[in-house]
């Protein structure tokens, strides 16, 4: 099945792609790690050994200066999320280029704020709001971005500020290359045939379950007669979702009420089985895998079958979009760079 994910347009890959798309690899030479992921927000800075630069401007774009201080607040925000993928060493090794892209970024990104102030583009609350919303429905379950910006000592104020700032970038850009990635129907039609593969649907199972889990075989037949009596309460019309959230002993699905939507080969033999047999809206047996006892309701079920392209006439749109983006963006960057007067005043 068809299953990326499309974002609308991603300042992020933007400011990404002012460093990258100007030092692409030649052909046969060793590819370089990626580098330009975002700050990670729920980890708290711990800043690597590093030089620090002398105080003053590491750089001046059309004027306006990016500090010392604020490349080396990006820098240990982008060593402190590294540093959970690549040992020390590796790091090392990789500081002198991770230093040249963040400056890359950071002047890309000064470049657009200039462009998009000259243009006189702004930002409604309505916007802000919507953008944020989005952003906090990709935090995890029981996480706020009150609690994020807490930890991270930003204020409400100082986020809606730099908030804004992002979301004119992001309109920018899109504006800025929407001719470039206008995506025609004969393009998506073509996609779509050619890649028919992945537009097949497998049957799928939506199902709730209450997990008591067994970590020791002593207590094997207590946790059987505590299953026993959990499925006696939602046989008696307790709410299943509920009571999931109270009792269950599966983590990834106490927030979501048990519910997994899957194909099969995806879940234990036994899940799989209950699940793709058992009547649909009832209280099923329990069934033992090697995680302990599972009580588990079938929500529905769905036959195979091949996705028309008006399901997924906008995700592949957003895709092919997406494929386009980065030359388009890289363009545009150019044309500003080229305009401009940018100095480097501190070696990195």
């Amino acid at each position: 099945m068809f299953t990326h994910r499309f974002p609308p347009a991603l300042l992020a890959a933007a400011l990404a792609l002012a460093s990258i798309g100007c030092d692409r690899a030649p052909a046969g030479r060793d590819a370089q790690p990626d580098l330009s992921a975002g700050t990670d927000l729920f980890r708290q800075p711990v800043p690597p050994a590093q030089t620090a630069l002398a105080t003053g401007p590491v750089a001046t774009v059309n004027g306006v200066d990016i500090t010392a201080e604020a490349f080396m607040r990006e820098l240990s925000s982008r060593m402190n999320m590294l540093q959970q993928r690549y040992p020390p060493e590796q790091l090392a090794q990789m500081l002198p280029r991770i230093r040249e892209q963040i400056l890359d970024q950071m002047i890309a990104r000064q470049l657009l704020l200039q462009e998009a102030n000259r243009i006189g583009l702004t930002v409604s609350e309505e916007e802000i709001a919507s953008y944020r919303a989005e952003l906090e429905a990709a935090l995890p379950p029981g996480i706020n971005l009150g609690v994020v910006l807490a930890q991270r000592g930003i204020s409400e104020e100082q986020f809606k500020r730099e908030f804004s700032d992002d979301i004119r970038v992001r309109k920018l850009v899109e504006q800025a290359t929407a001719s470039e990635t206008d995506v025609p129907d004969a393009e998506v039609q073509l996609f779509y045939e050619e890649n028919r593969e992945q537009f097949k649907q497998p049957e799928l199972a939506t199902a709730r379950h209450l997990l008591v889990a067994v970590k020791d075989d002593r207590e094997k037949e207590a946790m059987r007669e505590k299953a026993a009596a959990l499925r006696e309460r939602l046989i008696a019309g307790e709410d299943f979702a509920e009571l999931v959230r109270a009792e269950t002993d599966d983590p990834g699905s106490k927030e979501t009420g048990g519910i997994y939507t899957f194909p099969r080969g995806q879940m234990v033999p036994e899940f799989e089985e209950a699940s793709f047999t058992q009547d649909i809206g009832a209280i099923g047996d329990l069934v033992e895998t090697r995680f302990g006892f599972h009580i588990i309701k079938v929500e529905k079920r769905e036959g195979a079958r091949d996705i028309p392209l008006d399901e997924v006439r906008s995700n592949v749109v957003s895709y092919l979009r997406g494929q386009k983006a980065p030359n388009a963006v890289q363009a545009y960057l150019n044309g500003l760079r080229e305009k401009a007067q940018i100095a480097i005043h501190q070696k990195l």
